[in-house]
């Protein structure tokens, strides 16, 4: 049977209400959105000036209020800061290193409470996105400490005559684009960024949140998302380039994914005449216990640990490019941490499953060569140039483990001190058995020295140092080494049978040992350092005096092998010059 409406007296009774309520909310809303704009906006301007000390004035165009949805959509805003006050704060020595100017097309104000603000003073919001941002910083290096005026307030003593608290539940802010000026450097530096999210969380002012430094910019916590990052350095050399880029204040963890340092095609550096080419690259770097705000702030760098996982590191030298001239301390590992521009304090770096390739150009053969580390993994500790932490500690300390040429089993372990004026530093290591004939790649190339056949039993090493000398103890144990010395022509390398001959029957030591159960040799080598010389440099050439050593090619052996091999050539030269004077006067006779 069919339910007729309005049938009774309270039917009609409650429908009349119910329109009444209906009219008279319209009617609300007509007037609150009449009216509540220009309130708004006037509390707007009124809060943003206050609480930022009049550095900032805000604006929008127009406002909707829905009472039934508790939304309010905000258009066209702008905040902007006041550079009168900034530069009056510039010359106090209080303005802040960052300015901020954002434009929104569009703010949508969800589950916003306009009762509580009214009668109780909170503003209260359950959510704001924020569309199509545009969110410029620049950034000027104006001091490097805190510095606020004696009579500075708090945000929220700024406020509190106003607003008795203000709570946002969240803030999102999708496909940001983000504009970077950064004026700290030699010249201007400006980053474009477009694919960029921010999530903000529990935005929380009043006077329990007002010293709270767990919180940024009284956030709780700040979520960053940066997709396919890419910059150019400002030598037009290398770019940098991140495929995702993570950041979480509440956590203080930034993880990089896809992180590259890719250099330019190796003839633009060919025609700079620059010598060294680098290259890096890593599926994640990880930084725990980074801070952010102190980064935003100074650039110093602060964290305990950083992650490098599954790398690789590539040198590539010009040997045609020239050699700086100067002393070359800034080479040193210990220097370079000590000159960065930037504060840094990293407690542990962490390696895991890195390849480093080194390749270059032999001065001689002109042919390329290189060696490999394989996948190293080890620590790095202590890396600062913070001076309160290097007078807790001043000493860098690294163990790294590596296959040599993906065969040798390497491991080394070295300190270096971060304040002493000598530069000094210690390192010691272990090779483990390998086939010889794998470092043909560098020996070729770079000694026009050929291993014809050899197994390396152990290696090890001692070496103590500093910028002018080093001096240690460098045992090699193989058997069976048998070398061809090489030279070459523009398509190839030619043996030269006689002096390989002689080298390998009067002046290489086939075995160390020498026989099963004599003593193994081991050498006392020392190194004086020229200025000229970079860290990796000298390494290399304090263990080859040890290396060259044990093998028989000692330095006084190789300065008189190479006086007989000048003489050899000089005798041969003179043989080929009298040898093309007879020729020529045949032939005149001749004709």
């Amino acid at each position: 049977m069919a339910v007729k409406f309005l049938k009774y007296a309270w039917q009609k009774a409650l429908a009349k209400i119910v329109l009444i309520l209906v009219i008279v909310i319209i009617i609300a809303a007509y007037f609150v959105n009449r009216y509540w704009s220009p309130i708004l906006a006037q509390k707007v301007k009124a809060t943003v000036l206050t609480s930022t000390d009049s550095l900032y004035e805000a604006d929008f165009k127009d406002a909707d209020f829905h009472i039934l949805q508790g939304k309010l959509v905000i258009h066209n805003i702008t905040v902007k800061p006041n550079m009168a006050v900034y530069n009056r704060n510039t010359k106090l020595n209080f303005a802040p290193n960052n300015l901020y100017r954002l434009k929104v097309k569009r703010l949508v104000i969800k589950r916003m409470h306009p009762l509580r603000l009214y009668f109780d003073g909170k503003l209260d919001i359950g959510q704001i996105i924020l569309s199509a941002p545009e969110l410029q910083v620049t950034y000027r290096l104006n001091h490097k400490t805190d510095s606020l005026p004696k009579d500075h307030l708090t945000t929220w003593q700024r406020i509190k005559s106003m607003l008795k608290s203000i709570h946002i539940g969240q803030v999102m802010l999708n496909d940001v684009k983000f504009k970077y000026d950064d004026y700290s450097g030699h010249k201007l530096e400006i980053s474009e960024l477009k694919e960029m999210n921010l999530t903000c969380n529990d935005l929380l002012i009043d006077s329990t949140t007002q010293n709270d430094k767990s919180r940024f910019f009284y956030f709780k916590d700040v979520q960053i998302e940066l997709n396919n990052f890419k910059r150019s350095a400002g030598s037009g050399l290398y770019y940098y380039q991140v495929k995702q880029l993570k950041f979480s204040t509440l956590t203080s963890r930034l993880q990089a994914n896809g992180l590259s340092i890719l250099p330019a095609d190796e003839a633009v550096f060919m025609s700079r005449n620059i010598r060294n080419r680098y290259a890096f690259s890593a599926d994640t770097l990880q930084a725990d216990s980074f801070d952010f705000k102190t980064y935003n702030k100074y650039r110093s760098i602060y964290s305990s640990k950083v992650l490098i996982n599954h790398g690789i590191f590539s040198v590539l030298t010009n040997t045609a490019a020239p050699v700086s001239k100067g002393n070359r301390l800034r080479s040193f590992p210990n220097v370079a941490i000590q000159q960065m521009s930037n504060t840094i304090k990293i407690d542990t770096i962490a390696l895991r499953h890195v390849d480093v390739t080194y390749k270059g150009y032999g001065k001689r053969s002109h042919k390329p060569g290189h060696i490999t580390l394989n996948n190293t993994s080890g620590l790095i500790l202590n890396v600062t140039n913070h001076p309160a932490a290097l007078q807790h500690n001043n000493l860098c300390q690294m163990q790294f483990t590596s296959q040599l040429m993906n065969e040798g089993p390497l491991s080394t372990n070295a300190t270096f001190n971060l304040t002493d004026s000598a530069r000094s530093y210690a390192y010691n290591g272990t090779l483990g058995a390998m086939n010889l004939e794998k470092l043909n790649s560098v020996t070729m190339p770079f000694a026009l020295v050929k291993i014809a056949s050899g197994k390396l039993k152990h290696f090890s090493f001692d070496i103590t140092g500093n910028k002018t000398l080093s001096h240690g103890r460098v045992t090699l144990l193989y058997n069976d080494l048998r070398i061809r010395l090489l030279k070459t022509d523009s398509m190839r390398y030619r043996k030269r049978a006689i002096i390989s001959m002689m080298a390998n029957a009067m002046i290489i030591k086939h075995n160390n040992p020498d026989t099963i159960g004599a003593k193994p040799r081991s050498y006392e080598v020392s190194y004086v350092r020229q200025p000229d010389t970079p860290f990796f440099k000298s390494v290399w050439k304090t263990l080859a005096i040890g290396i060259k050593s044990t093998a028989g090619y000692d330095p006084a052996t190789e300065k008189r092998i190479k006086s007989t091999i000048a003489r050899h050539t000089a005798n041969k030269q003179q043989h080929e010059a009298q040898k093309a004077l007879r020729l020529k006067r045949r032939t005149y006779r001749h004709k």
